[in-house]
């Protein structure tokens, strides 16, 4: 609680009154210094019980979003997108409360201070302040206090005080437009190059040349008139595709820890391919230090973004069985990207993405900014280095490729190729 400069005035008044009147034996102007100094503390009692009855919840129309096994909910938002947000003032006192500013006091990271004006309000009168942020940096954020100002009567006395404690916000890294490639590398190889679908409710169907004892009544005459052979339909069995992304945030030896930046950028490459392959239905299951989450299809998009707001820096722990389709390793450096790659079959594609793809992180901004070759899953892999500054990425069996000159590589019974990595 602090005087205005009004405020001030009448207590220097006040008091120069009653020792005036003291001083030199004259009565009539006590009760005038008195008078000055009681509005001032009629005006502090006042603005004290008002501000104790004030009620202020806070809003917001962001999508609340859950993950097992803990279960609780946060809003959630994405880094460098506007957030909207509300806060309903409501004065539950008896006495009217008169006009106040609201102040919005946001965590580290979620963005600039803001505030707002409430008009007076009656006993029972509500009023809504709207204010908006956008979050540069991922993590559990938000509100960290809201504070209402008011003036008392007079306009004597102000006073600042908290009303609304933490309002926590969940923000995740921008989403990047990645895409799952339409050759067959990618896909299962079990699925006959890719002709066969994946289904829920209906049964899918592949054709193949008649043999002796099929059933005429199977053939798939589009087919034979294409092909010039005789063609039946094949039923093929329902399959959920199954990815696997693992998420590993320590440095090489004897490299320094990754920041907070580099991390970010990790998570962002590992949610957009959770992404992509869960809008082409796979079952995903991502594999992070002190999480490992299944999510199945593009309804739990929202899920894998928290995720990627609640992941800490750490060492990951593989899980002991798993076969997926395709495996997605995000590690911070080449040397630890390759450990974790050969612990799976090389008949599994591998796409590992690491921080040496990125020769300068000071020139980048937010995550949006990535290198576009982390928004697709190339059939091969190329070399790499084993620092941060050395370039490449890609595809391949795990095994570990062998270094060729020239920047190339090379595994058992695959082609060569030329490094991916974005040089800026």
């Amino acid at each position: 609680m602090r005087l205005s400069t009004s405020g001030i005035i009448f207590v220097l008044a006040g008091a120069a009154l009653i020792i005036t009147a003291y001083r030199f034996a004259l009565p009539g102007l006590l009760p005038a210094g008195l008078l000055l100094l009681g509005l001032v503390l009629l005006s502090a009692l006042l603005i004290l019980w008002g501000t104790r009855r004030v009620s202020i919840a806070m809003s917001t129309s962001l999508h609340e979003v859950a993950l097992s096994p803990s279960g609780d909910r946060h809003p959630l938002a994405a880094e460098g997108k506007e957030v909207e947000m509300e806060a309903r003032v409501t004065n539950i006192g008896q006495l009217a409360i008169p006009a106040a500013t609201i102040d919005f006091v946001p965590a580290e990271g979620f963005g600039d201070s803001t505030s707002g004006d409430v008009p007076p309000l009656a006993h029972g009168a509500s009023q809504s302040v709207l204010t908006s942020f956008t979050p540069n940096r991922r993590g559990v954020s938000g509100i960290e206090a809201v504070l209402i100002t008011v003036f008392g009567p007079f306009g004597l006395v102000k006073m600042k005080k908290k009303v609304h404690g933490a309002f926590p916000v969940a923000v995740s890294v921008p989403i990047l437009p990645a895409r799952i490639p339409q050759d067959s590398s990618i896909r299962p190889a079990r699925l006959d190059d890719g002709k066969v679908r994946t289904g829920h409710t209906t049964r899918d169907f592949h054709t193949r040349e008649y043999v002796p004892g099929d059933d005429l009544r199977h053939v798939h005459w589009p087919s034979t008139a294409k092909s010039g052979e005789l063609m039946v339909r094949h039923e093929a069995d329902e399959e959920t595709l199954h990815a696997l992304i693992v998420i590993d945030l320590i440095a090489d030896e004897g490299v320094e820890e990754p920041s907070d930046l580099e991390i970010e950028f990790l998570l962002a490459a590992a949610t957009a391919a959770g992404t992509a392959f869960l809008r082409a239905d796979y079952e995903v299951n991502v594999v992070a230090p002190g999480h490992q989450i299944r999510f199945n299809g593009a309804r739990d998009i929202d899920k894998l973004r928290l995720l990627s707001a609640l992941v800490r820096s750490g060492r990951v722990e593989l899980p002991s069985h798993d076969n997926p389709n395709h495996i997605v390793i995000c590690s911070v450096g080449d040397q630890r990207g390759q450990e974790l790659a050969s612990h799976f079959s090389r008949r599994v594609p591998v796409t590992l993405r690491t921080l040496s793809e990125i020769d300068d992180l000071t020139m980048l901004g937010l995550s949006e900014d990535l290198p576009e070759s982390w928004t697709t899953f190339e059939s091969r892999r190329s070399g790499s280095g084993t620092g941060r500054t050395a370039t490449g990425s890609g595809t391949a069996g795990a095994g570990g490729p062998s270094s060729a000159p020239g920047g190339t590589s090379s595994t058992p019974g695959d082609a060569t190729s030329t490094p991916q990595g974005v040089r800026r």
